[in-house]
């Protein structure tokens, strides 16, 4: 027995240790599998042999070793709240597991105190283990910043798609990447004296500390480098009172601490002039990159407004919902910016995002577990002050400086799973060390023991497991449905083949039928079939026509499945609606009602988008209904007075009606929103030549020309137009070279001899439509 429990302990140990190795350099290198997606595979995967293992070896051992931590009390509370949410709410896949990736699930909450539980249960009895948790930390690190150097060296390489573009890295996004950058220079720093950096260890630790610095530089946020000066300046404030502690007596040295000052000093000239070192490097090193995310003002008027019931006010609008209540109260200002179309999924940061999500109950909850890690990292510092040099309080403080560190980017950030664990993961090292340090004490249960009291224990332990092991499950088999279909969105995008692509779709559905973005996609391979099947087959055959019913009623059946798995995502709305108005061109029966009003329900979800009352138009016209059209597009500026498109389809439906002063109005505020789309002004100097407004006309068109030279249609307008303004030699250089662009055609070559023999390119004039 003795045996077969120390075997489990060892699988479960070394699945942590390669968990905290593998963690920053994990992915898969091909396109359909993101790094994200795979980091959090990776993720739900050991962990779930872990907790197998580690609660297997107890009932053999028959008891538990548990360190009496508020952290790990505070964290228990928090898949209980998104239970108690996901209860209140109501029960919804977006709430219970998403799309496998978001850290504001019930599933990932649970994942996440399972990251923090067993690194804490596993690493407080094993010293060992610890020391090579670190260096498995700093292999995969060093194997991080080494592939991130040879990307910058030889960026054609792209690891089959995974790693592309300049903010690629083997990590997550570049802020990310950044953040644990900070991460492995502090720990570097604080564990520079213990049993894990000697030897050759060392010299790896220094040297990630010291790449992760220069690439720092390289990536230059702000936040990074506030939140790494003020670690340090924690990190000497304690060596510090450790050397008075010790010696009686305060002396800075450069030899001892210089490490410590030289990256407070490098960091705070960074905080102020960062920007400029970053536009003084080589292109090839230097990066852009842009990340947009509600300010902290919008998120707490999110929470404002969507709080407003008391079950609503204690336990939020339920998890992983914020981008629902964005969609219904998002500041009008947003739609005059340049990402008015961009659903946001999180808030400002994670654990702001959770007073929205979860509530005041869940945000005090938050706030309890991160008191929780503030007290006890606390409380290691001070310790390592006066323990001259204890391995494991210099280890608790020094995960404590690192929980401290990664903790604000919960508050700051909305970090992805990989990042998120490591959160927990040091919560769980901290926890741990400071029970091997006598910080916090242990306690010891029975599992096997009579009474109640034992079968409570045994019971709370065998839930324990359950759970991680069915929500590792559930995140995996939505993550393989959501592979398969990235993998069919780029079969279709490479080799247009339809079918194979649906066939990937089928195999995503059937590993998770609940996938709405799978419904989604099938309804537009859907349309793409059918419209395949109209162009090529015989509408007579019979076999053809049941092909066509059968595809019609599948891709309907697709479309009316998503929105009822999630009937509050106005884009399942919108594609349903997208569906039936594409029917409704081709006059099937009751398609028209059925688009209206999956339009309306759009709109319900997502009030202050111009997006459905843009398409609802687009509808009307396939209606004939200009009137009820230019009603919507009147609305829809209303929400986003910039709304080019909407100007645009006003500006047709007026030219169509012969009324070209309104034409004129709006093609022109069509141009204007649009100033750099030929289309706008090729538009807006068509309906001013059919008003005769001829100056302006060409002026237009010159534009549209500008900005696409071989812009056919516009060329031929625009010699009309020199024509009416007498400017016959411009007319016959822009026909000229109209005849260079497509020759010999029929129309230019009349218009070239009308001009050379002093008549009007044409009799009449007509205008092309684009």
């Amino acid at each position: 027995m003795g045996n077969g429990t120390s075997k489990l302990d060892s699988v479960a140990q070394w699945c942590m240790i390669l968990l905290i190795g593998l963690l920053p350099i994990f992915f898969v290198p091909v396109l359909w599998i993101t790094i994200v997606q795979a980091k959090a595979a990776l993720i739900v995967v050991l962990l779930a042999i872990t907790a197998v293992c580690w609660v297997a070896a107890r009932f053999l051992e028959g008891s538990v070793r548990i360190p009496a931590s508020l952290i790990l009390a505070a964290g228990l509370l928090l898949p209980i709240i998104y239970a108690t949410s996901v209860l209140v709410s109501g029960v919804s896949q977006v709430s219970l597991v998403g799309t496998g990736v978001e850290q504001d699930t019930l599933a990932f909450a649970c994942i996440l105190y399972a990251a923090l539980a067993l690194s804490a249960l596993i690493f407080s009895g094993a010293p060992e283990a610890r020391v090579r948790a670190i260096r498995g930390l700093y292999i995969g690190a060093a194997i991080l910043v080494g592939l991130e150097i040879f990307h910058f060296a030889m960026p054609q390489f792209g690891f089959g798609g995974a790693i592309a573009g300049q903010t690629g890295n083997a990590f997550g996004n570049w802020h990310e990447f950044a953040i644990i950058l900070g991460l492995f220079t502090i720990l570097g720093l604080s564990l520079r004296e213990s049993q894990a950096a000697e030897g050759i260890w060392r010299y790896l630790i220094w040297a990630v500390s010291l790449a992760s610095v220069l690439l720092l530089i390289v990536a230059n946020f702000f936040d990074v480098w506030a939140a790494v000066a003020v670690a340090c300046a924690v990190g000497l404030a304690f060596e510090l009172m450790a050397q008075r502690a010790k010696s009686g007596h305060v002396s800075f040295s450069w030899k001892t601490h210089g490490e410590w000052g030289v990256l407070i000093i490098l960091a705070v000239f960074l905080m102020v002039f960062g920007s400029f070192i970053t536009n003084v490097m080589p292109s090839q090193i230097r990066v852009a990159s842009v990340e947009v995310r509600p300010s902290w003002q919008g998120t707490i008027e999110i929470g404002s407004l969507s709080l407003t019931e008391p079950a609503s006010l204690f336990f939020g609008a339920g998890p992983n919902t914020f981008g629902r209540e964005w969609g219904l109260y998002k500041p009008a200002s947003v739609n005059q910016t340049a990402f008015w179309n961009t659903d946001f999924n999180a808030g400002v940061g994670s654990i702001p995002t959770s007073f929205v999500t979860t509530g005041i109950i869940g945000i005090l909850v938050w706030i309890l577990f991160v008191g929780a890690i503030l007290l006890t990292a606390g409380r290691s510092l001070i310790r390592h002050t006066k323990a001259h040099g204890a391995p494991d309080v210099l280890y608790a403080s020094s995960f404590g400086l690192a929980a401290l560190y990664l903790v604000v980017f919960y508050i700051l950030y909305v970090p992805g799973p990989a990042l998120s664990a490591l959160v927990f993961i040091f919560a769980g090292l901290l926890t741990a060390s400071a029970a091997g340090a006598g910080i916090t004490g242990l306690i010891y249960l029975r599992v096997r023991g009579e009474g109640w009291q034992g079968i409570a224990q045994a019971i709370g332990l065998i839930l324990f497991g359950i759970v991680v092991l069915a929500t590792s499950l559930g995140i995996s088999r939505v993550l393989a449905a959501e592979m398969l279909l990235n993998k069919s969105i780029i079969v279709y995008n490479q080799t247009q083949d339809v079918q194979r692509a649906s066939d990937l779709i089928k195999k995503a559905l059937k590993v998770y039928p609940s996938n709405t973005r799978a419904h989604r996609a099938a309804v537009q391979l859907g349309l793409v079939q059918l419209q395949q099947l109209i162009a090529k087959g015989d509408p007579e055959d019979e076999a053809v026509r049941a092909q066509l019913q059968t595809t019609l009623q599948e891709t309907i059946q697709h479309g009316l499945d998503a929105v009822a798995i999630n009937g509050d995502d106005y884009q399942n709305w919108l594609e349903v609606a997208g569906l039936y108005q594409q029917l409704a061109g081709v006059k099937v029966a009751g398609a028209y009602e059925n688009a209206r009003a999956a339009y309306e329900r759009a709109r319900q979800e997502n009030p202050s988008s111009p997006v459905p009352l843009f398409q609802l138009a687009q509808l009307e016209i396939i209606e004939n209904h200009p009137d009820l059209a230019l009603q919507n597009l009147a609305a829809a500026v209303q929400l986003k007075q910039d709304f080019a498109a909407a100007y645009y389809v006003a500006s047709q439906i007026y030219a169509s009606q012969n009324n070209l002063k309104d034409a004129l109005s709006t093609a022109a505020l069509a141009a204007q929103y649009a100033s750099n789309d030929p289309l706008a002004w090729f538009n807006a100097g068509s309906i001013a030549y059919a008003a005769k407004d001829f100056q302006n006309a060409a002026a237009a068109l010159e534009r549209a020309l500008t900005l696409e030279p071989n812009y056919a249609n516009a060329a031929y307008v625009l010699g009309l137009t020199y024509a009416e303004l007498g400017r016959t030699a411009d007319s016959i250089k822009i026909f000229e070279a109209l005849n260079t662009i497509d020759p010999n055609q029929p129309v230019v070559q009349q218009a070239l001899a009308n001009l050379r023999a002093g008549r009007l390119p044409v009799a009449q004039n007509p205008v092309p439509n684009r």
